[in-house]
């Protein structure tokens, strides 16, 4: 079995944008022996991020907007309906359906929530799978979409028509209820499936999770920010099942990177709790405190030295030194925001302490608070995801969803692996090739306990947006190293 290495290795697809040859570029498939060592890294520009990948902090990247559901669309394989048809060629608001008396054709479902409150997300998931079909599927492959409603019950449902359909692999479900309502369905079909969540509770051997994990992009900008000389740090957390995560990931990297982590403060959702937790954190009381009495100790003092010290500290908010040189700052965009304000209120000078965060920073318009500029966080690189974005705005009028870059990837490794020789490679040891497969998200592949890894860029936020201060490695490590 070859490995693809471009365009040429696809007969009979067309790619019609540069996000499509980021997927078909590098794929290592079963039965290749896998001799990539890792180490390499890229040289990307240092662009704007556009915030496709922005993860959502409670279950990323799943936003879920709310709004009127679409009209059901469960029974219509998305399929172009002459083969080779590009995105550009098809005409937006069509039906698409496959030809009469098509047989022999690899079928993969597509569990998403296309009714309901979260109908919305389904719709944009949708739209993502189809895009990629444009851009790489052949004739022979076909994806079915069956609706959720982003229940357990409605994704077993699902399930058991996409086995009574005779799919091949599932995609989906997006929230973790859905996955677990569907997963023992497709497992006793003896099928795989590669869901959109990030909850590591639900991974098991066949249920691979393509969600961006918290862990991940923790470990990867605290590795950094030791390389670059950080000793100590501080964590701010979302109170909840989240932070937790967020803690433990912290105390684990920081330990594997040689840093201590001395302060870690949790808060909830309020401005006050925000405020209180900024406060606590830089032990804001204490050195106002230390300030004061020196203040008051110079005051009573009437030589010229004593003068120029009160002087010099009439200037200053308080006295002391913080006791971190970096603080990760695991918020959502909205509340990151909330606390960088407060960060700066409460006298932690970011000119001196560095902020770490996560994927989230890449939203436009982070750099407008000052006390951000200069941070670092990390995410999936993002040259590739920006002509997502703008194929995808082409393509429907409207800005993709945080989720719709990872849909578009699920969508055509499966289409890409469907047209090798022999037959479709659906397999546990394809799906889980140590090389990985490279997607408009970047470089990821799904481990065989059924988590995923994704080489990450860590980017620096700039008062006009960000740039890439570490880029993703081009390769993966071997999992035997």
């Amino acid at each position: 079995m070859k490995l693809f290495s471009g365009i040429a290795d696809l007969p009979g697809k067309i790619p019609t944008t540069s996000a499509a040859l980021a997927v078909v570029a590098v794929l290592a498939l079963a039965g290749c022996e896998n001799t990539g060592t890792g180490g390499g890294r890229n040289t990307a520009d240092a662009g704007e991020l556009t915030g496709a990948n922005a993860p959502n902090r409670v279950e990323s990247p799943l936003p879920g907007e709310p709004g009127a559901a679409p009209p059901p669309m469960a029974a219509v394989p998305m399929v172009p309906t002459q083969p080779g048809m590009t995105g550009e060629q098809m005409t937006p608001g069509i039906q698409l359906t496959p030809p009469a008396g098509m047989v022999n054709r690899t079928r993969v479902a597509l569990l998403a929530p296309l009714s309901g409150p979260r109908a919305n997300l389904g719709q944009a998931v949708l739209d993502a799978a189809k895009l990629a079909l444009f851009d790489v599927a052949d004739g022979e492959f076909e994806l079915r979409p069956y609706d959720t409603a982003a229940t357990a019950e409605g994704a077993a449902g699902a399930a058991e028509r996409a086995v009574a359909d005779g799919v091949k692999l599932v995609i989906g479900p997006v929230f973790s209820a859905a996955v677990r309502g569907a997963a023992p369905i497709v497992s006793a079909a003896g099928l795989n499936m590669l869901a959109f969540s990030n909850n590591r509770d639900i991974a098991e051997p066949g249920v691979y999770l393509s969600g961006l994990f918290p862990e991940s992009q923790i470990s990867r900008v605290i590795a950094y920010a030791a390389q670059r000389g950080v000793r100590r740090l501080g964590v701010l957390a979302p109170a909840g099942a989240f932070g937790v995560r967020v803690l433990e990931a912290a105390q684990r990297s920081a330990a594997e990177s040689g840093i201590a982590l001395v302060r870690t403060e949790e808060f909830g959702p309020s401005t006050d709790d925000i405020v209180r937790a900024a406060r606590t954190i830089g032990d804001y009381d204490v050195r106002r405190a230390a300030l004061l009495a020196q203040k008051k100790a110079l005051a009573g003092r009437k030589d010229e030295a004593s003068r120029r010290a009160l002087a010099r500290l009439d200037i200053l908010d308080t006295l002391g030194p913080i006791a971190f040189d970096a603080l990760l700052v695991a918020t959502s965009q909205g509340e990151l925001v909330k606390m960088a304000a407060q960060i700066g209120n409460f006298d932690i000078d970011t000119k001196r302490v560095r902020l770490l965060g996560l994927a989230s920073w890449a939203t436009d318009g982070t750099g407008r608070e000052p006390s951000l500029v200069g941070g670092w966080f990390a995410a999936p690189p993002a040259t590739s995801d920006n002509d997502f974005t703008r194929s995808y705005r082409a393509m429907y009028e409207t800005q993709p969803h945080p989720l719709a870059a990872n849909a578009y990837d699920l969508a055509a490794l499966a289409a890409i692996l469907a047209s090798q020789e022999g037959g479709a490679k659906y397999d546990r040891a394809t799906l889980t090739s140590e090389t990985g497969f490279a997607g408009i998200s970047g470089l990821f592949r799904f481990l065989p306990n059924g988590l995923s890894e994704r080489s990450l860029e860590v980017r620096e936020v700039t008062a006009s947006g960000n740039k890439i201060v570490d880029p993703a490695q081009k390769i993966f490590e071997s999992l035997t190293n």
